[in-house]
């Protein structure tokens, strides 16, 4: 009997060592939260499920819509007064965001978060008088150093749309030798996020630019063109083109919610535009609510994925930031 048991275990060892082997690597895999990666990023095998937000605390007897706004980059006052940017509609000065959130805080404005016009969107009610979305798109690093303090200081809720690969280069090297204009690192974002001040949204992982769309070296955007294959001379198919998308959207969500530990459904489009591709991979890969750069107010009949905003330029005083907050 133990010789047939060695001459058994010497005739089959290999394949019995490659059985042990997969029933570890599953066990593993089965008690062990780990990582994978996709584009070469490591994402979290475990991320936040999604979920309805819950609905904002207050009444309204009708509804009186709401206006959102959109804030990029903030300066401060010596930088700006330096006019380099004079004239970029993208930034404004950290003592005009200060005035224009000191307006809203006297003059009692609701503040909410992109969670919160989900749920009201989707649950169809009423926004209460003097309603104000506050919102940044890029996802910079002023957003933290120089608007937080004042969100916080005033008790304001606001939204940023973070382009993720910005945010990783931040993390990495605290975004002051590969970009221009530092951006959000995650622990920024976890400490605001964590707030319950400030949610994040995405803003694409990586499609923010513009990419070849045609043989002559014609640029298009990202998320509403087909880009051009120049190794295979061709335009891709739209197979092809909507797969690109749901990827960048897809990786995006998961990288947030995995490094943020929340759920992410709120997205900012690039350059605010979008068509019914783009629109349909968004409500495909879990967004609940995502804005635009049409100008104009939103209202419980408002379209969620498609929300009207107001720019807030550099240029403009006190009574005309007002006057935007009108209907």
């Amino acid at each position: 009997m133990q010789t047939l048991f060695n001459s058994f275990i010497q005739k089959y060892k290999y394949t019995l060592l490659t059985v042990v082997l997969m029933l570890l690597v599953l066990v593993f895999f089965w008690f062990m939260d780990v990582s994978y990666t996709i584009y070469g990023v490591a994402i979290d095998s475990e991320t936040a499920e999604s979920n309805l937000p819950l609905t904002p605390e207050y009444q309204a007897s009708q509804d009186y819509g709401a206006v959102v706004l959109m804030y990029h980059h903030i300066l401060s006052d010596a930088e700006m007064a330096g006019g380099k940017y004079a004239g970029n509609n993208a930034i404004i000065s950290e003592s005009q965001f200060a005035e224009e959130m000191r307006y809203l805080s006297e003059h009692g404005y609701h503040t909410f978060k992109m969670s919160e016009v989900a749920a009201i969107l989707h649950n169809s009610l009423p926004f209460p008088e003097k309603s104000v979305i506050i919102t940044f798109d890029d996802g910079y690093a002023s957003n933290y150093t120089l608007a937080y303090p004042v969100l916080q200081k005033y008790n304001l809720k606001a939204s940023i749309a973070v382009v993720v690969i910005s945010s990783i280069v931040a993390s990495d090297d605290g975004g002051l030798t590969q970009q221009n204009i530092p951006h959000l690192s995650f622990d920024q974002m976890r400490e605001m996020n964590d707030s319950g001040l400030v949610e994040i949204g995405s803003h694409s992982y990586d499609g923010h630019g513009m990419i070849q769309s045609s043989k002559g070296g014609g640029l298009g955007r990202f998320f509403i063109d087909h880009k051009y294959l120049t190794a295979e001379s061709r335009r891709e198919s739209d197979a092809e083109y909507k797969d690109r998308i749901n990827q960048d959207l897809r990786l995006s969500k998961y990288i947030l919610e995995s490094e943020l530990n929340t759920v992410v459904n709120y997205f900012a489009y690039p350059y605010g535009v979008t068509n019914s591709a783009s629109y349909s991979a968004l409500a495909n890969n879990g967004f609940l609510v995502a804005v635009t750069t049409s100008k104009g107010t939103i209202n419980k009949q408002s379209d969620p994925l498609k929300l009207n905003r107001r720019n807030v330029d550099q240029n403009i005083s006190l009574d005309e930031f007002a006057r935007l907050l009108s209907r």
